[in-house]
């Protein structure tokens, strides 16, 4: 049996669309262990209601892990599986409970049966399914990650210091926005001007983070990628973004695609935004909770193995 940890993450960070991601301290926990026969999972917290729903072979968990044993030409039909996952993730939220999922049954499989996967070919498998990097990289690696391809289409990455005075609030809404149809509002092509403020803005945030340089958040964080094309699906979030930015205290942007909402500020601030925020979507009529965390810098981690 093992037990892995997989942190939740939020990626864009505002003008990193698609290539920054930063894990967080909140998590996906997985048992896994050989039983004499079939397939076995019991899920608990968070989207336990939708997994009810859904056949086991369907499961992104049980997905991952058939994924790993048919490349690695694994045999393991003459024993079956039982995975306990305790979830603490908002599901369809924008905090990447997805790409926890496939990194949570990647690792897992490759723990549990001693099959030996580099970062590389773990992020690899893991990205044939998710369809993106800026989650899966964190959500293996830990703390704020720049995720790329070569030109050969490997995927590589860069880990980004972040200050230990860093948190993270996050709002989030009692309401879900699906993934994929959130990336098809954006446009296929943007002008010119827009990639330059987003190149500039995402440059800004990481020498930001680097020097904790708090002050300049609040412009570090702005886009002009995909937040004009999603905003109009989240009320009250217009209000949110600017009576943050009024403050000067913190950064704020959509978590992924949304709808929840993260503002990066420095230890102590985190109060005054946590109201903004919860009374911006109160004002709007939305529900929401608000959580302040920390960076996760462990990414997935095996708690114990017997």
């Amino acid at each position: 049996m093992i037990k892995i940890r997989v942190p939740a993450t939020t990626a864009n960070l505002g003008p990193g669309f698609d290539c920054l991601g930063l894990a967080l301290k909140l998590y996906l926990n997985l048992e896994i262990e050989e039983i004499e026969e079939g397939l076995v999972i019991e899920y608990q917290g968070e989207g336990a209601e939708k997994f009810s729903v859904k056949k086991k072979e369907d499961t992104l968990i049980w997905k991952s892990i058939n994924l790993v044993l048919k490349r690695t030409y694994k045999d393991i039909h003459k024993k079956g599986l039982k995975i306990r996952a305790f979830n603490e993730i908002p599901v369809t939220r924008g905090l990447g409970s997805s790409a926890s999922a496939i990194i949570g049954g990647i690792v897992g499989a490759a723990r549990l049966y001693n099959i030996d996967l580099t970062n590389q070919e773990m992020l690899e498998l893991a990205l044939s399914l998710e369809g993106h990097m800026d989650n899966i990289v964190p959500a293996l690696i830990g703390g704020l990650t720049l995720a790329y391809k070569t030109g050969q289409e490997e995927i590589k990455w860069a880990r980004i210091k972040t200050p230990l005075d860093l948190r993270i609030v996050l709002a989030i809404p009692e309401f879900t926005l699906n993934t994929e149809k959130m990336r098809k509002v954006l446009p296929q092509k943007v002008a010119l001007p827009e990639a330059i403020f987003n190149l500039s803005r995402a440059s800004l945030l990481v020498n930001a983070l680097q020097n904790s340089d708090w002050e300049v958040l609040n412009e570090a964080m702005e886009d002009r990628l995909h937040q004009p094309y999603r905003k109009p699906f989240i009320p009250g979030i217009d209000d949110m973004f600017l009576k943050i930015k009024e403050t000067g205290l913190a950064g704020v942007a959509l978590s992924g695609s949304g709808p929840s909402v993260v503002s990066l500020t420095k230890k102590g601030r985190e109060e005054t935004i946590s109201k903004i925020m919860k009374d911006a979507f109160l004002n709007a009529g939305i529900t929401c909770r608000v959580l302040v965390l920390e960076a996760d810098l462990d990414g997935t981690k095996t708690v114990y193995s017997i």
